[in-house]
């Protein structure tokens, strides 16, 4: 007899039996029994790949037998999905999903059709795994059905793809519940319904409502002490509205904005596991809609994902043509995005259908916002890159393999096969096919040189694959962590010694610090922060305009979970102070200075704030004036 595709545990017999005839009739091979004892015996006769289990069963209950399993036979690799009349409420649910870490929550009754949808027919050729999930680059037309199956494929990603799975869950109007496993014991959570983000539960003992409230001008300081006098048992946002200190709008808006810090910190260096649960949620307010995500993956993306990891990413699709999709228009809202604006005439470049190698060579355009400009895009479906490399002409082909061999001569094996995306590869065989992907495949053309350049760009990337091997990648990787923890410490040490020098208004000698730390690892708190101060420091007295350009690309560069203490306001405070905006400058002064009374710098640059804006109301005034008071003023007795 064919092994079980299905095991159900469920002891209302009635169910049970409606449940196999269901994957009965769909040509699923199905078992089911009525309590977990007889069900351990099925698990360990049977490969299972998908457990529907009840919640409340006789003896042990279905989420205990769960996590019992996983804990006991960590080998067996089934997908858990749970079923429960009882349990509807949704903090039980998302507890009950974290535990188990079930794909999907049935509340009961359900609809048998729901339960088929959750398992692939036996003729449904199965995701690898291991594929990467940016493979779709080359996609132009994904359907929603595809976005689902992609994000039901992927297991362990990195922190830096998160947007791209938020994205996903948003555009294919999810429900359910995205658990974020960082390890064992830091598991967060995401709330979907329909597509809106509802709820984000992380660890987190730093973003409070009452600092983001005072830093985005809703209340004061002492506002918020008054509220906390108050006598009554509602948290700080209602005690506000109920004195009239605040509007509800006012919350909603700082709740959504908790949510987006929140989310921020999720997106990190980290390898993590992720697993969504379907389920019927209700759609409740403040909720992140699309529109809203859309400002806060433009954040994400341009503050929280490395430079040196998107040209990774990008390496091997350098000289693909970026094709827009169907959803690409020059009137959608994303070409209003600052990273978008920041490249002149990009929008109009990639509608006709150019190469990320070509974009580089465009004289004016930042390379950082450049890439995360294009992955930005892509992230939103926008774009994507055609299956074979374009070149235009020979001189383009060999200029671009001269730049791939230049740079793949610098490299060890294992860079070369993490720049490549070749180190997923278990199979050398599969790996060696990418390779047409990196370099193109052999020319076709008599031209010596191009054929020399493009044989030894192969057989240096052929070398690097042949040390594919899971020890010896688990080798590299420790090595190059060992050297990425070394870098961080000593790029820490000299970030820290330059905040100091900032503080004493040394701004050059700190400056050349941050460069030097820019080199080893940027991936430092608020490093852009720091950057942005001592930049503004060397340009406030001259004025120079091309450094407050790159100050401005740093300041887009800072994220949402950098700005709520007093020194992000502060520099936000010089930099419109550079601009001569003294209002602004003021206003950030103050925001600094109520966000923290002892910040000495704040009160030294809003008193001279304060002297400049006197002096210009003085000398408005003398051309604002009638004739008559004019000549008083100039001519009156000393």
């Amino acid at each position: 007899m064919e092994n079980a595709k299905v095991l159900i545990i469920e002891d209302d017999q009635s169910l049970r039996k409606s449940m196999l005839d269901a994957f009965e009739k769909k040509g699923i091979n199905a078992l089911a029994t009525a309590g977990t004892e007889e069900a351990n015996q099925v698990l360990n006769s049977q490969p299972i790949e998908y457990l529907f289990v009840d919640c409340l069963l006789p003896g042990m209950s279905g989420d205990e037998f769960v996590i019992k399993v996983k804990r006991d036979q960590p080998d067996k690799k089934f997908k858990v999905i749970l079923m429960s009349g009882i349990y509807t409420d949704k903090s039980t649910i998302q507890d009950l999903l974290k535990k188990t870490q079930a794909t999907a929550f049935l509340k009961k009754p359900f609809d048998l059709e729901q339960v088929l949808s959750l398992v692939k027919s036996a003729v449904e050729p199965k995701e690898n795994p291991l594929k990467s999930l940016y493979h779709i680059f080359s996609k132009e037309n994904l359907t929603t059905r595809e976005k689902r199956k992609i994000i039901d494929s992927v297991d362990e990603i990195s922190g830096y793809d998160l947007p791209f799975i938020y994205s996903l869950l948003a555009e294919t109007k999810s429900s359910g519940y995205l658990n974020i496993y960082f390890n064992e014991t830091n598991v967060s959570g995401i709330t979907f319904s329909n597509g809106c983000i509802l709820g984000v539960d992380i660890e987190d003992k730093t973003t409070y409502i009452g600092e983001m409230l005072i830093q985005s001008g809703f209340v004061s300081t002492d506002d918020i002490q008054k509220a906390l006098q108050s006598k009554n048992n509602q948290r700080l946002g209602q005690r506000l509205i109920s004195s009239n200190l605040m509007s509800p709008h006012a919350l909603e808006m700082t709740m959504m904005e908790q949510m987006n810090v929140r989310l921020a910190k999720t997106i990190s260096d980290k390898k993590v596991k992720i697993n969504f649960a379907s389920s019927e949620v209700e759609l409740t307010q403040p909720s992140i809609d699309s529109e809203q995500l859309l400002l806060y993956m433009h954040d994400w993306i341009a503050s929280k994902i490395p430079i040196s990891w998107l040209k990774n990413l990008y390496a091997m699709w350098m000289g693909h043509l970026i094709i827009p999709t169907p959803s690409f228009k020059l009137d959608h809202p994303a070409m209003k995005m600052s990273l978008i604006k920041s490249l002149s005439g990009f929008p109009g470049r990639l509608n006709n259908k150019t190469s990320l190698n070509t974009l580089l060579k465009v004289p004016d355009y930042n390379q950082t916002a450049l890439y995360k400009a294009l992955h930005f895009l892509h992230t939103k479906g926008l774009i994507c890159f055609s299956k074979e490399i374009h070149f235009v002409n020979e001189n383009e082909n060999l200029d671009f393999i001269n730049g791939v061999l230049a740079q793949i001569k610098t490299m060890t094996a294992f860079e070369i096969l993490q720049t490549y995306g070749l180190a997923k590869f278990n199979n050398k065989e599969s790996a060696k096919a990418e390779i047409v992907n990196i370099i193109g495949p052999r020319p076709t053309s008599e031209n010596p040189k191009l054929i020399k350049v493009w044989e030894d760009a192969r057989l240096i990337i052929e070398k690097a694959i042949q040390t594919l091997s899971t020890e010896a990648k688990q080798k590299m990787e420790k090595e190059a962590e060992e050297d990425e923890a070394a870098n961080k410490v000593k790029a820490t040490q000299l970030v820290d010694e330059a905040r100091k020098e900032l503080l004493m208004n040394l701004y050059q000698p700190a400056l050349e610090k941050l460069k030097e730390a820019a080199k080893l690892n940027t991936n430092i708190f608020q490093f852009n922060i720091y950057l942005a101060w001592a930049k503004l420091g060397t340009a406030l007295p001259k004025k120079n305009k091309e450094t407050l350009k790159e100050v401005e690309m740093d300041l887009m560069q800072i994220s949402p979970d950098e700005r709520y203490d007093a020194l992000y306001p502060y520099v936000m405070g010089l930099y419109f102070k550079a601009k001569n905006d003294l209002l602004n400058s003021k206003k950030s002064f103050d925001k600094a200075l109520a966000m923290d009374t002892t910040f000495i710098s704040a009160r030294r640059e809003l008193s001279l704030v304060e002297m400049m804006m006197k002096k210009n109301k003085k000398n408005d005034s003398i051309f604002t004036m009638d004739l008559k008071d004019m000549v008083t003023v100039l001519f009156k007795k000393k």
